[in-house]
């Protein structure tokens, strides 16, 4: 089965899983997904740069980075914080880029066995790296492995996509929305995928 047909089938599951959600599939289906085949190290700083800033602002940092360094952990490591900082990337941001960089530069195959790990142990060994969070890593088993099943209950488009669907008077706690995605199980990174579509965002 095609990474397209395993997405086609999630769709169609989760509109019984979830009629509310279903009906939003179906006015987005086919929505098309495939997983990244960037270097792993473009897609981490990419999502390092992303947290808590808006789609645009990461869009355009993400860009200068990546026109002065061609996101080479070799050029990047090279920066120094200041210049890093003169891209629009935060101080502490810019330490974990240089922190993620010396982890390539180092061993340029270091997380090459993630694809055959659990996603657990992925998520462990990403957040082992310096700026690399839970979030970060949840991104990274959607975009980048292409995992079907991963939540990330903390990313504010997400919360607001649920709120939007179900009508909610408020953004659910944390216990609260892994507690709707759980009807969404084997494939609540389809859904991700749909609700963020629905906003038509990316991961914030």
């Amino acid at each position: 089965m095609t990474f397209d047909d395993q997405i086609a089938a999630a769709e169609l599951a989760l509109r019984d899983l979830d009629p509310t959600l279903g009906r939003l599939i179906v006015a987005q289906a086919p929505l098309g997904r495939t997983p990244s085949t960037t270097p792993y190290f473009t897609n981490l700083a990419r999502s390092i740069i992303g947290q808590q800033v808006s789609v645009a602002a990461a869009s355009a940092i993400f860009g200068r980075l990546q026109a002065a360094t061609g996101l080479d952990p070799h050029k990047v490591i090279t920066l120094s914080p200041d210049e890093l900082r003169a891209y629009g990337i935060s101080r502490g941001k810019a330490g974990y880029i240089h922190d993620l960089a010396e982890h390539f530069v180092k061993d340029a195959a270091i997380f090459d066995h993630l694809e055959r790990l659990p996603d657990d142990e992925v998520i462990t060994e990403l957040v082992a790296v310096k700026g690399i969070g839970i979030w970060t890593a949840q991104m990274f088993l959607m975009f980048t492995l292409g995992r079907l099943d991963v939540f990330a209950p903390d990313d504010v488009g997400l919360q607001r996509a649920i709120v939007r669907l179900y009508g909610l008077p408020a953004v659910p706690t944390k216990a609260e929305l892994t507690a709707i995605a759980e009807r969404w199980r084997p494939f609540r990174t389809v859904a991700c995928w749909h609700l963020w579509h629905s906003l038509d965002n990316a991961p914030t």
